[in-house]
């Protein structure tokens, strides 16, 4: 089983990150943006290095770079990753792709869909909806925009708000949030005036062992500190740590 050695390991650059990949069984992560935005850039979602801060090697993808590396890429990963204000649904019109992302939820990765504004009529296309509904992960409805703000699950309710940083119970701000979502799912965080509207979903058991995150929160993957970056230390840690132990 791979682990990562340290959550908090440094990557000096790009170059060290090529030799240490031929040297150590490090875990990936598979980051997609179509937004405008060309990876790896400095304004590229996320807003920060993972592999930097976490020792995760990037295997960055846009629509037009999609290729036949991925399903290797994301085989080596414990996270796919979908950037604020992208449209996902070019990742599920490739069969060959689809497949990919089955195989990565029946070993146990994890899918993160980012921030977006989305729209009154919805916050995915259909492509992706009827993806999502495929593996038996129901896309959360009654999408509404607005502004917020949201308070985390008490600690202990759940890894990604408690281990290894608790953040359980601390407040951020949101904008959009569903009014619906499946029983199969739990929310973690929630309007702090309207405890209806959840604003990061999680579900889990996604073919077997996979999960998917379903977030509103703008903040998280942005921000290099404070309890954003808390809370994407907790993502990290139970995709690439938690989740595998329990295999």
């Amino acid at each position: 089983m791979r682990k990562i050695a340290s959550l908090f390991l440094a990557v000096a650059g790009a170059c060290v990150c090529t030799a240490a990949e031929g040297l150590l069984p490090l875990e990936h992560a598979v980051v997609f943006n179509n937004n405008g935005r060309a990876p790896p850039t400095a304004n590229v979602y996320p807003l920060f290095r993972l592999s930097e801060r976490f020792g995760l090697v990037e295997d960055f993808y846009t629509p037009s770079t999609l290729d036949r590396s991925f399903p290797a890429n994301l085989k080596r990963s414990c996270v796919l990753y979908v950037g604020q204000y992208s449209d996902a649904s070019p990742l599920f019109r490739d069969p060959a792709i689809g497949e990919a992302i089955r195989g990565h939820f029946r070993r146990g990765g994890v899918l993160v869909f980012d921030y977006h504004t989305g729209t009154p009529g919805g916050r995915f296309r259909p492509e992706t909806e009827k993806f999502l509904k495929s593996v038996g992960a129901e896309p959360p409805g009654d999408f509404r925009t607005g502004y917020g703000e949201s308070r985390l699950e008490k600690p202990g309710f759940h890894a990604i708000v408690s281990r290894p940083l608790p953040v359980g119970g601390r407040s951020a701000g949101h904008y959009g949030w569903w009014q619906k979502w499946s029983p199969d799912q739990v929310v973690l965080a929630r309007d702090r005036a309207d405890p209806a509207r959840a604003t990061l979903i999680l579900q889990e058991k996604v073919l077997g062992e996979g999960a998917v995150l379903f977030n509103q929160l703008p903040s998280v993957f942005r921000a290099p500190d404070g309890l954003a970056f808390d809370l994407v230390h907790n993502i990290i840690a139970y995709a690439s740590g938690e989740r595998r132990e329990r295999r």
